[in-house]
C-alpha cells in the first residue's frame, strides 16, 4: 500500500488582498475598510504615528531608531518616516512591519497617485518590494540607512516568534470592530514584550478594549486628539519598573542567542575571508557605520571557494515549509536582489530537474502543494520550453533563481571595505587594545572585534581560540564546457544533482566534484568525467564537453556542518562567524551576512526564534 505524505495540498501562499479605488482611496473588500482617511492620508500619517510618538524631536536626539508596526498596507506611514529621514542625515532606521495579506506594487503605485510629496519615497520602495511570500524579507532603503524588515503573515503568528526591542510602534489596520485579530489581549501582550523600556505606542483607534489591552501590556494609556473628523485617538508609553525590564532582558537573551552578551558596538571589525561571506558582512557594517576591514590570505578578493567564473542562487526547500526551509527562500529573495542591484545576474531563474530520484520525489510533493508560483513551480508550465530540454526534462522552477557571476556581487558587497591582503591570519590574541591578528610573515593589526568567515580556513582559527567545531571540509571541482549554438541560448540556470551555467565568455560552468578525502590526489580528468556523467539525458545532447586538459577545471574547497546548516553569531567574547554555508554561499551569505553585522553592532535581527537557533553558532557550543 502507497503511503501517502502528510504534506500533500499545503497551502505556503498568501491571499490577494481585493481592493476597490474610490476617489483615489483603497479599500479592503474583506474588512470594509479604507486602507487610510480619505480627506488626506499622509497628513493623517503624521499626526497620528510620527506626532503621536514624538518622532520629530526623537529623529534629531537620536542616531538610531526601531520602528514597528502591526500593518504595512500601502507602506504610507513608511514613506512618511523616510521623507522626515532627510531632515536628520544622522539617523538609522530599523523598520519593522507585519502584513497578511501584501498589496503588489501595481495596487500600491494605485494608492501612491495621491501623495506627490513623498513620490520619490514611493518609487524606491515599490522598485524594491520582495515578492509576495510568506516570512521574512529583508529591503534596503535611503542610501542603507532604512532597514525595513517586512514579515508576511499573520501578527498573531509572527510577533510570538521575534525578539525585538522598538523604541515605538505605530498601531495600524482596519479598525478593531472590523478586524479584531489584530487587536486582541494576546497581540498587544506580544507588543508590549517587544516594546524598549520608555518606548511609544500611538494608534488611530481609541476602542476601550484596545486601551484596556494596552494598560494589562503594560502602557500608560492617554487620549489625544484624533485627526480631521475623528474626535479622539490614543498614544501612550512604556511604564515598566527597572527590575521588570531587567527580567525581561533576560527572557529574551535566555531565546535569542543573537542577545546573550551585551557590549559596546564595536567600531574597526576585521573580517577573515574575502569571499560571499566575508563580503557580506562587511557590507552591513558599512551600511550601519562601522569600519570593516576583510582581511584574506589571497591578494585579491574572492579568490578561494567564491573564486568561479559563474554561480547558482537557489533554495533548499522542504516540503513541509520547516523554519530551514522559509530562512532559505528568506535568503534567495535578498540574494537574487542583490545579484539584481549589483549587475551580476547572468540570467534570472532556476530549473531543479526532477534528478536524482530524492529531488523527483520532493518535487513531486511540491507540485501538489499551493506554493507562490514566483517562488516555485512546475516547469511543465513553461511557455516556450527552456531552450536545449526534451520534453521528459520536467523539474521545478525558481524564478528568484539566479545565474551570476560570483566576482561582480562580491565586488560589489565588498566595495566599502577596506581589503587587507596576503595576510594569512594564523593567531588571534587579546591586548590591551584590542583583538590582535597575528599573519604568517609577522605582521599584526589590533581591531575591536572578529568575524571568522574563512570558508574552509574556519576550522584551524576556532581550534586556536578553543570554540572548535565540527566542520567538514570538501573538495569541489568545476569543469569548463565550450557552449554550442544550441546551448547558447540557455537562459536560465539548472540543477540535478549537479548544474549548469549559461555561458560567460562561451563556457559554462558544469560541475561539480564532491570528495572528503583531502589526501587524495587530484585528478583532474576524473573530476571532468565525472561532471560531464552528472549531465541528465536530454539535457543539451549536443553539448560538447571538450577535455580537462583543454578547457581546465578549477578546484576549491567548501566547509560545511554536521546538521547541514550555516552557523552564525558570536563564538567567543567579541570574535563572530559565518560558516557552514557549504555549497549555498551564493543564497545563504547575502542576507544571513547583513544580519550577522546587525547582531555585532547591537541592532535588531528579527529573524523568527527558531530560524536563529537553528543556525546559531552557539548549538555547538559549549553552554
Amino acid at each position: 500500500m502507497t503511503r501517502l505524505s502528510p504534506h500533500l495540498n499545503a497551502d505556503y501562499d498568501l491571499p490577494v488582498p481585493q481592493i476597490d479605488m474610490a476617489d483615489g482611496v483603497p479599500r479592503a473588500r474583506d474588512f470594509d475598510d479604507s486602507y487610510y482617511n480619505a480627506d488626506d492620508g499622509l497628513a493623517e500619517t503624521r499626526h497620528v504615528f510620527l506626532d503621536g510618538n514624538d518622532l520629530p524631536a526623537r529623529m534629531a536626539a537620536a542616531d538610531h531608531l526601531t520602528i514597528a508596526e502591526t500593518g504595512f498596507g500601502t507602506g504610507l506611514n513608511l514613506l512618511a518616516v523616510m521623507a522626515a529621514l532627510k531632515q536628520h542625515p544622522h539617523l538609522q532606521i530599523d523598520y519593522v512591519s507585519l502584513e497578511a495579506s501584501p498589496l503588489d506594487a501595481d495596487m500600491m503605485a494605485a494608492a501612491h497617485a495621491a501623495f506627490p510629496a513623498v513620490g520619490d519615497e514611493a518609487s524606491a520602495l515599490r522598485a524594491a518590494l520582495p515578492p509576495r511570500w510568506p516570512g521574512y524579507h529583508l529591503v534596503i532603503l535611503a542610501g542603507g540607512r532604512v532597514s525595513l524588515h517586512l514579515h508576511y503573515g499573520d501578527a498573531g503568528d509572527i510577533l510570538p516568534t521575534l525578539d525585538i526591542s522598538a523604541d515605538c510602534w505605530f498601531l495600524d489596520g482596519f479598525a478593531p470592530a472590523r478586524n479584531p485579530s489584530l487587536w486582541t489581549p494576546g497581540l498587544l501582550s506580544q507588543i508590549g514584550r517587544l516594546t524598549a523600556d520608555g518606548g511609544s505606542f500611538a494608534s488611530f483607534t481609541a476602542a476601550g478594549d484596545v486601551r484596556r489591552g494596552l494598560q494589562d501590556a503594560g502602557f500608560d494609556v492617554h487620549k489625544a486628539a484624533g485627526f480631521g473628523r475623528k474626535r479622539d485617538m490614543i498614544r501612550g508609553s512604556m511604564r515598566r519598573s527597572a527590575a521588570a525590564a531587567a527580567e525581561g532582558s533576560k527572557k529574551q537573551d535566555a531565546s535569542h542567542p543573537s542577545h546573550t552578551h551585551r557590549f559596546n558596538p564595536p567600531g574597526r571589525v576585521a573580517i577573515i575571508g574575502a569571499g560571499i561571506a566575508g563580503a557580506s558582512v562587511a557590507a552591513g557594517l558599512a551600511r550601519r557605520g562601522a569600519e570593516p576591514l576583510l582581511i584574506d590570505s589571497a591578494s585579491v578578493p574572492a579568490s578561494a571557494a567564491s573564486g568561479n567564473r559563474a554561480a547558482l542562487q537557489s533554495p533548499r526547500l522542504s516540503v513541509d515549509h520547516n523554519a530551514m526551509s522559509r530562512l532559505s527562500a528568506s535568503c534567495l529573495s535578498f540574494a537574487a536582489r542583490a545579484a539584481d542591484a549589483a549587475g551580476a545576474t547572468i540570467a534570472a531563474g532556476v530549473l531543479a530537474l526532477d534528478a536524482p530520484d530524492r529531488m523527483a520525489a520532493r518535487h513531486a510533493i511540491f507540485r501538489q502543494q499551493s506554493w507562490p508560483d514566483s517562488l516555485l513551480r512546475d516547469a511543465a508550465a513553461m511557455q516556450p520550453a527552456p531552450p536545449g530540454l526534451d520534453g521528459e526534462a520536467a523539474g521545478i522552477f525558481f524564478e528568484y533563481g539566479r545565474a551570476i557571476q560570483p566576482a561582480v556581487l562580491v565586488g560589489m558587497l565588498a566595495g566599502p571595505a577596506e581589503f587587507v591582503g596576503d595576510f594569512a591570519v594564523t593567531s588571534i590574541a587579546r591586548t590591551a587594545e584590542g583583538l590582535t591578528l597575528g599573519a604568517a610573515d609577522g605582521r599584526h593589526l589590533t581591531v575591536d572585534a572578529v568575524v571568522l568567515s574563512g570558508g574552509a580556513s574556519v576550522g584551524p582559527l576556532l581550534q586556536q581560540i578553543d570554540a572548535g567545531m565540527p566542520v567538514e571540509v570538501t573538495r569541489g571541482q568545476v569543469s569548463h564546457v565550450p557552449a554550442t549554438p544550441l546551448s547558447a541560448a540557455l537562459d536560465m540556470g539548472v540543477s540535478f544533482g549537479g548544474y549548469l551555467t549559461p555561458p560567460v565568455g562561451g563556457l559554462h560552468e558544469l560541475g561539480a566534484t564532491f570528495s572528503r578525502d583531502l589526501n587524495a590526489a587530484i585528478d583532474d580528468a576524473a573530476a571532468h568525467a565525472h561532471n560531464v556523467n552528472l549531465l541528465p539525458a536530454g539535457l543539451l545532447p549536443n553539448l560538447d564537453a571538450g577535455s580537462a586538459e583543454n578547457l581546465g577545471l578549477r578546484t576549491s574547497y567548501r566547509a560545511s556542518l554536521a546538521d547541514r546548516r550555516p552557523a552564525m553569531g558570536r563564538v567567543k567574547d567579541d570574535i563572530w562567524m559565518l560558516g557552514g554555508l557549504g555549497a549555498r554561499g551564493f543564497t545563504l551569505a547575502p542576507l544571513l551576512g547583513d544580519v550577522l553585522a546587525a547582531a555585532i553592532l547591537g541592532r535588531p535581527t528579527p529573524l523568527a526564534r527558531d530560524q536563529m537557533a537553528g543556525i546559531h553558532a552557539a548549538r555547538y557550543l559549549p553552554e
